[in-house]
């Protein structure tokens, strides 16, 4: 759904000008406020992931699922050799592989949306390839999984910074308020199926290891 989304995207933006064109003339910000949310609202899960994994339903810890006594938590993950790849060191703290990099891409997606939408500074220019690159960027953080420490926090890094770059190569290139929203609401679904695919993850890492649940 995702390939096909963002194929689908591409195309909408080739085709803009065969296309009903709704337009606003506060239409640009409103896609920024929105843009500039789901970042902002990225970065307060870094900082507090409880809240985070309480609104989805889900635990930082798989094995606390089981009710049995469990490994502690570190860096955002169970304190086992198994999430040694999901975790990396700064100076002398641990923290979340995958969190750092999503917090680095989106204080750099926040920025270059207030740039773009609010005082209508275009650095990246009108390029279709530069929205496939985009999307590119998109689908390799949904395949983060298969990375570990530093090369983890890049394609994370890459994924919040693809969103922005597809989201304002849309604007640019297509001009249609319509498309932009459907670039937000791809945007939303991807996010949230790169969260459903980390707990899956997750919890077929514990589920295979089977230690906790002795």
């Amino acid at each position: 759904m995702s390939v096909t989304g963002l194929a689908l995207m591409a195309i909408l933006v080739l085709q803009s000008h065969h296309l009903s064109s709704i337009q606003l003339s506060s239409g640009s910000i409103i896609v920024g406020v929105l843009y500039g949310a789901i970042c902002i609202l990225g970065i307060s899960a870094v900082f507090y992931p409880g809240r985070c994994s309480g609104f989805f339903g889900k635990s930082q810890n798989p094995a606390s699922d089981t009710g049995k006594a469990s490994v502690g938590i570190k860096g955002y993950h169970p304190d086992c050799p198994n999430y040694s790849a999901n975790r990396i060191r700064l100076g002398k703290r641990t923290v979340c592989a995958s969190c750092s990099g999503l917090l680095v891409g989106a204080i750099i997606g926040v920025i270059g949306a207030v740039s773009y939408f609010f005082f209508g500074l275009n650095i990246l220019g009108n390029n279709v390839w530069l929205l496939v690159v985009g999307e590119i960027c998109m689908l390799l953080g949904l395949a983060q999984i298969k990375f570990a420490a530093y090369s983890k926090v890049v394609m994370n890094t890459f994924f919040v910074i693809g969103s922005w770059v597809t989201l304002v190569e849309t604007d640019s290139l297509g001009k249609n308020l319509l498309i932009d929203f459907f670039a937000l609401g791809l945007t939303t679904f991807i996010l949230w199926l790169r969260i459903m695919i980390s707990e899956w993850n997750n919890g077929r890492t514990c589920r295979a290891c089977q230690k906790c649940f002795d």
